[in-house]
């Protein structure tokens, strides 16, 4: 599979370019955003690499908000061992995926790697990344496979609740009040 798509923020003025390429004996998944936020400008790109599984090994991601530079380096090892920019992250072992606040893209990491029926809901631990406030945390999340397109998302933190459609790939097309592609294409 090798995808591009272009989603359009309605929270925060911005766009993003995705493309994905599973072809190899991995996903490779480049996106990079601009937008401005928060009465700043901002700029993110970002580098996800996963086994054929959907199960993250690793995040690399260059962050410039309002003339400031920042970067996050994240791996996950075999064993599920996190380590950011080289330091051993224990405290973060019971989590598999990441969620980028900027980002309807790493919804699909769960979606793809659970394979839920319809009807099916279930938990997940990941690191939540709030690029704006520079923050890192695990967070607990729930899925819920509404039908074959529909999911309901739930982020613990704040009762934060969306039902999110995708397409046949997992990709999110809506994502009300969020985001919304404007732009996909299969290779």
């Amino acid at each position: 599979m090798k995808r591009q798509i272009v989603w359009k923020g309605l929270y925060y003025q911005m766009m993003e370019y995705c493309s994905i390429d599973a072809s190899g004996t991995d996903i490779r998944i480049n996106g990079t955003i601009v937008g401005f936020g928060e009465d700043v400008p901002f700029s993110v790109s970002y580098d996800i690499v996963t086994d054929r599984a959907w199960q993250m090994s690793g995040l690399e991601m260059a962050i410039e908000r309002d003339g400031d530079c920042s970067w996050i380096s994240l791996h996950r090892d075999i064993n599920g061992k996190w380590t950011q920019t080289g330091h051993t992250r224990d405290e973060w072992d019971h989590c598999i995926d990441v969620d980028i606040s900027l980002t309807p893209f790493t919804n699909t990491l769960p979606i793809r790697r659970l394979g839920l029926q319809p009807g099916e809901r279930t938990q997940i631990d990941a690191l939540y990344i709030n690029v704006l406030k520079n923050e890192i945390k695990p967070v607990t999340q729930f899925y819920t496979r509404l039908d074959e397109n529909r999911y309901l998302y739930e982020g613990v933190l704040k009762d934060f609740k969306r039902e999110i459609i995708t397409d046949e790939d997992g990709l999110v097309i809506d994502y009300p009040g969020l985001f919304y592609a404007v732009q996909s294409e299969t290779e």
